[in-house]
């Protein structure tokens, strides 16, 4: 009686260390799943808090951008001249002399300008753009006038429709020490104007497009130095922050 109640204590004892060993393993694979699951959220805090300071920095240097290029205009400048020649004419026969007049036509496209609105001052970024300008109105040019009629037609060129201009955000906050680089692009087809900004693997992307009509020529040339109509831009569309792949 006595050694079976001994082997039942030993039992029950034996019992309750393997229960004891259980739930304490249970603690443990608990405490690993919460302690992991906040790791887990404290990476993603940061990573969302990265993401957020990236994109502000990035919205600033855009909009800086943005408001720089919405508040200039752009105007085509062009040289227009009629030269008249008179040349005296005589007749073999009877030997009189009579003038013959000829017209000839010069056109010159200078140097456009690129200013803010109502203002004689260039900005640095404009005038980054207005080679691009001028060559796509020397375009419109030659696709408008008859070459062959002119005795000398002399235009703009040499647009390069891609460049990369660097900025430092305003913001207030630490994000103004970072430069974030942006890629601005020249439409040829109209005269839009694409940006990509990008700062530590996100980018954010945004387009101006004319808000006036492009520059032309009209149907009569004046003689002299001529300014077209202002081209203007608008902000078209904007996108979000997203990471670069």
């Amino acid at each position: 009686m006595k050694i079976a109640l001994k082997r039942k204590l030993q039992s029950q004892r034996g019992a309750s260390l393997l229960l004891a060993l259980l739930f304490l393993a249970l603690c443990s694979l608990v405490s690993a799943t919460i302690l992991m699951a906040a790791v887990s959220n404290a990476g993603k805090a940061r990573s969302n808090l990265r993401e957020h300071q990236s994109y502000l920095a990035l919205s600033s240097a855009a909009d800086l951008i943005c408001d720089e290029i919405v508040r200039s205009e752009y105007q085509g400048i062009y040289n227009y001249k009629e030269v008249v020649e008179e040349t005296p004419v005589k007749d073999p026969e009877t030997g009189e002399e009579t003038i013959e007049t000829t017209t000839y036509y010069y056109f010159t496209q200078l140097e456009g300008s690129c200013t803010r609105k109502g203002a004689d001052t260039e900005s640095q970024l404009t005038g980054l753009l207005k080679k691009d300008l001028d060559t796509l109105f020397a375009q419109q040019i030659e696709s408008t006038l008859d070459r062959g009629k002119f005795a000398t037609l002399t235009l703009q060129s040499g647009g390069t429709f891609n460049h990369t201009w660097k900025v430092h955000p305003q913001t207030g906050t630490a994000l103004d020490e970072k430069e974030v680089e942006v890629q601005l692009k020249v439409v040829k087809e109209s005269y839009a104007i694409e940006l990509t900004a990008q700062l530590d693997g996100y980018q954010l992307q945004a387009e101006l497009t004319p808000s006036t009509n492009r520059p032309s020529l009209p149907g009569t040339l004046s003689q002299g130095d001529n300014k077209t109509e202002p081209l203007q831009w608008k902000v078209g569309w904007i996108t979000t922050g997203e990471e670069e792949e």
